[in-house]
Protein backbone atom coordinates (compact mmCIF):
# COMPACT_ATOMS: atom_id res chain seq x y z
CA UNK A 1 0.00 0.00 0.00
CA UNK A 2 2.56 2.51 0.92
CA UNK A 3 4.25 1.78 -2.36
CA UNK A 4 0.70 2.85 -4.43
CA UNK A 5 0.67 5.80 -1.96
CA UNK A 6 3.82 6.81 -3.41
CA UNK A 7 3.88 6.41 -6.96
CA UNK A 8 0.19 7.68 -7.20
CA UNK A 9 0.86 10.66 -5.12
CA UNK A 10 4.53 11.25 -5.04
CA UNK A 11 5.15 11.38 -1.72
CA UNK A 12 5.45 8.72 1.25
CA UNK A 13 2.84 7.28 3.77
CA UNK A 14 3.47 7.15 6.98
CA UNK A 15 5.76 4.15 8.91
CA UNK A 16 3.84 1.76 10.96
CA UNK A 17 4.24 2.47 14.36
CA UNK A 18 2.33 -0.39 16.34
CA UNK A 19 5.04 -2.90 16.40
CA UNK A 20 6.20 -1.62 19.52
CA UNK A 21 9.34 0.31 19.11
CA UNK A 22 9.05 4.22 19.11
CA UNK A 23 9.11 5.56 15.57
CA UNK A 24 12.60 7.53 16.80
CA UNK A 25 14.59 4.76 17.26
CA UNK A 26 13.38 2.58 14.24
CA UNK A 27 16.58 1.66 12.34
CA UNK A 28 17.47 4.12 8.79
CA UNK A 29 16.49 2.46 5.71
CA UNK A 30 20.31 1.78 4.95
CA UNK A 31 20.96 -0.16 8.03
CA UNK A 32 18.25 -2.50 7.27
CA UNK A 33 19.62 -2.68 3.77
CA UNK A 34 23.18 -3.72 5.71
CA UNK A 35 21.38 -6.12 8.16
CA UNK A 36 19.91 -7.90 4.98
CA UNK A 37 23.58 -7.92 2.76
CA UNK A 38 25.42 -9.40 6.28
CA UNK A 39 23.06 -12.20 5.63
CA UNK A 40 24.42 -13.56 2.30
CA UNK A 41 28.10 -12.92 3.18
CA UNK A 42 29.25 -16.58 2.71
CA UNK A 43 26.68 -17.20 0.17
CA UNK A 44 28.02 -15.86 -3.44
CA UNK A 45 26.10 -17.79 -6.45
CA UNK A 46 24.48 -16.25 -8.92
CA UNK A 47 21.14 -16.00 -7.13
CA UNK A 48 22.93 -14.44 -4.41
CA UNK A 49 24.10 -11.57 -6.39
CA UNK A 50 20.37 -11.24 -7.46
CA UNK A 51 19.36 -10.84 -4.44
CA UNK A 52 21.62 -8.42 -3.68
CA UNK A 53 20.95 -6.28 -6.06
CA UNK A 54 17.10 -6.38 -5.22
CA UNK A 55 17.97 -4.90 -1.81
CA UNK A 56 19.81 -1.85 -3.49
CA UNK A 57 17.09 -0.79 -5.11
CA UNK A 58 14.54 -1.56 -3.21
CA UNK A 59 13.21 1.23 -1.54
CA UNK A 60 11.07 0.78 1.33
CA UNK A 61 11.67 -1.21 4.76
CA UNK A 62 8.31 -3.01 3.07
CA UNK A 63 10.04 -3.87 -0.25
CA UNK A 64 12.92 -5.47 1.73
CA UNK A 65 11.36 -7.82 4.05
CA UNK A 66 9.20 -8.73 0.96
CA UNK A 67 12.68 -10.27 -0.17
CA UNK A 68 12.65 -12.89 2.70
CA UNK A 69 11.90 -15.70 0.84
CA UNK A 70 14.92 -15.27 -1.91
CA UNK A 71 17.28 -14.66 0.91
CA UNK A 72 15.92 -18.04 2.66
CA UNK A 73 15.96 -19.83 -0.76
CA UNK A 74 20.19 -18.17 -1.21
CA UNK A 75 21.27 -19.12 2.44
CA UNK A 76 19.42 -22.33 2.52
CA UNK A 77 21.22 -23.38 -0.74
CA UNK A 78 24.40 -22.91 0.58
CA UNK A 79 23.73 -24.31 4.52
CA UNK A 80 21.09 -25.45 5.63
CA UNK A 81 16.80 -24.96 5.74
CA UNK A 82 17.21 -24.43 10.10
CA UNK A 83 20.26 -21.80 8.86
CA UNK A 84 18.22 -20.00 6.81
CA UNK A 85 15.71 -19.64 9.12
CA UNK A 86 17.78 -18.57 11.97
CA UNK A 87 19.03 -16.13 10.13
CA UNK A 88 16.04 -15.02 8.53
CA UNK A 89 14.35 -14.40 12.29
CA UNK A 90 16.89 -12.06 13.42
CA UNK A 91 15.87 -9.62 11.29
CA UNK A 92 12.59 -9.31 12.61
CA UNK A 93 13.99 -6.65 15.27
CA UNK A 94 15.34 -5.08 12.47
CA UNK A 95 12.12 -4.28 10.63
CA UNK A 96 10.17 -2.96 14.31
CA UNK A 97 8.40 0.07 13.86
CA UNK A 98 8.15 -0.08 10.19
CA UNK A 99 5.53 -2.76 9.92
CA UNK A 100 2.72 -3.75 11.50
CA UNK A 101 3.24 -6.36 14.64
CA UNK A 102 1.27 -8.92 12.91
CA UNK A 103 3.68 -9.02 9.94
CA UNK A 104 6.56 -9.42 11.91
CA UNK A 105 6.49 -13.57 12.24
CA UNK A 106 8.93 -15.76 12.52
CA UNK A 107 9.84 -18.69 9.95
Amino acid sequence: MNMVIQRLFGIKAPAFSDSGRATASRLPLEQIRESLQALLHDCKDMRSQRVLYKINVAHTPSELWLLRSDLHQCIAQTHTQAEAAERINSLIEVFEGWLPAGQLTRI
